[in-house]
């Protein structure tokens, strides 16, 4: 994103807004709350250009930048992505609005497609190197354009590539069981 909002007809900074229960976000395509959210899901937690993501909580389906987010716009606890319930949309990427499985996001390489978002190639992802062998940069994005991640640590979006703050692993027993 280059900072212009196409929400703001003077082509400013990123607009942020804070939506409190009952309301949510209607830029997003899924249910989100939060507080200060930009366009690609930062909050005024969580701002940094990694911080791309938005997590749905088990307590009431809704998906929040981050567990302070919920906290101060719900008026409910939060409760973590039941277990059960891993293969069902989870987690955000607010750069391209793909949504994953709580499984795809934690294990970062399932095989399966992305659970929603736009179908993203890469015009490299065909291109074969010389005796028709692959280069590890051309497998890296088939490997994402088909839905899952290079290494199951890699943390980047499958659909687009889109860096994914790898801190978030220190509190995943706040957004997931």
């Amino acid at each position: 994103m280059d900072g212009a909002d196409p929400d703001r007809p003077d082509g400013g900074t990123p607009q942020r807004r804070t939506t409190r229960e009952p309301a949510l976000d209607d830029r997003f395509g899924v249910p989100l709350r939060g507080v200060a959210v930009d366009p690609e899901t930062r909050c005024a937690h969580w701002d940094s250009d990694r911080d791309v993501v938005a997590l749905r909580f088990g307590c009431c389906g809704t998906f929040s930048p981050c567990h302070a987010c919920h906290a101060e716009t719900a008026d409910h606890d939060p409760d973590p992505w039941p277990r059960a319930r891993f293969d069902d949309p989870a987690v955000l990427c607010g750069v391209c609005g793909t949504t994953l499985s709580a499984r795809a996001y934690l294990d970062g390489d399932t095989g399966a497609p992305p659970v929603s978002g736009s179908e993203r190639g890469s015009p490299s992802r065909d291109r074969a190197s010389p005796g028709d062998s692959r280069t590890q940069s051309g497998d890296d994005e088939a490997h994402r354009a088909a839905g899952s991640r290079a290494k199951p640590d890699d943390d980047t979006c499958p659909a687009c590539g889109a860096a994914f703050n790898p801190g978030c692993r220190r509190h995943r027993d706040r957004y997931f069981e």
